[in-house]
């Protein structure tokens, strides 16, 4: 569809000095869930430090969101292609790249999304759709947040499996 992203690493030298530690594509893998991921960066902690150098994406990412820090990630939904109904407990903003996709909600409400436009999604359950003969490329950051709570009750992740969205890294184990 695309070509794997490429991730540039800044970071420091024993002398204080900016230097890139890593520079290299990052393979956007098939998942179950008709798209292709390619984790570009995660925290575990926020703030995060930047003192020591440990590439963060060698351990698999078993979940779409983590509950303490951040996911960097790139999305390839193939043309005529619909996606997953779910929910994070995250705070996510999604940047569509390339192509077009409709974002949908669960009271019918339907978003066309191009270029350049920017979804913010606050823990809602939604669902992204392909509807072009083109693919469509999307970047999200998932940040920790609370649940969303509604009446009392506790809206939490929902509509997917860990297996069905884990990606990269070199084990199973976080």
């Amino acid at each position: 569809m695309f070509p794997h992203p490429r991730r540039i690493v800044t970071g420091h030298n024993s002398d204080g000095a900016a230097i890139v530690v890593d520079d290299r594509e990052i393979p956007c893998e098939p998942t179950a869930i008709n798209a292709n991921f390619a984790v570009l960066y995660k925290t575990h902690q926020f703030p995060e430090s930047n003192d020591k150098w440990i590439d963060p994406i060698e351990t698999r990412t078993t979940d779409l969101s983590n509950n303490n820090g951040i996911v960097l990630r790139v999305v390839d939904i193939p043309p005529n292609t619909e996606t997953m109904f779910h929910r994070t407990e995250s705070l996510d903003f999604g940047i569509l790249h390339s192509g077009e996709i409709t974002c949908y909600l669960d009271d019918g409400v339907r978003v066309d999304m191009k270029a350049g436009d920017v979804c913010v999604q606050r823990g809602t359950i939604h669902g992204w759709t392909n509807h072009s003969d083109q693919p469509a490329r999307i970047y999200f950051i998932l940040t920790a947040a609370h649940p969303v709570t509604v009446g009392g009750k506790v809206l939490g992740a929902t509509g997917y499996s860990k297996h069905e969205v884990a990606s990269g890294g070199r084990s199973d184990k976080e």
